[in-house]
């Protein structure tokens, strides 16, 4: 009968760390996910990456307008690749490190539905 009041103990002890740690480490890791506003050297296209979707930005008469896309996102070692589909055209967005962006290391490459590809490089920001 001890041995499996010890062993709930444990259990019990177990638990209530992990929990006091997914507490601490959840709100930080999520607060650290600012989006990010990108745009081409040129202007020629800009948005901002979120955590699940990508807005683009337009301009059409004087006013700003935004497309928001759901996104694919696959983390690498220190950035991600996040792929977007509008209007039958692939968009992949490569960041190569989300600490340190780098118009020489990210980019963007939008593919046609006929395989063109066109890439340009991105400098990149943290929202404030």
């Amino acid at each position: 009968m001890k041995t499996h009041t010890r062993e709930n103990t444990h259990l019990f002890l177990g638990a209530l760390v992990a929990l006091v740690i997914s507490a601490f480490i959840g709100p930080s890791s999520y607060a650290a996910n600012k989006p990010i506003n990108c745009k081409t050297n040129f202007g020629e296209k800009s948005f901002t990456i979120d955590q699940y979707e990508v807005a683009f930005h337009a301009q059409d008469q004087g006013r700003s307008i935004s497309s928001v896309l759901g996104s694919v996102t696959k983390k690498t070692h220190k950035g991600f690749n996040k792929t977007v589909y509008q209007n039958g055209y692939r968009h992949l967005i490569h960041i190569e490190n989300e600490k340190e962006f780098s118009s020489d290391n990210d980019f963007m490459a939008v593919i046609s539905p006929k395989g063109h590809k066109m890439t340009y490089p991105l400098i990149c920001s943290r929202v404030q």
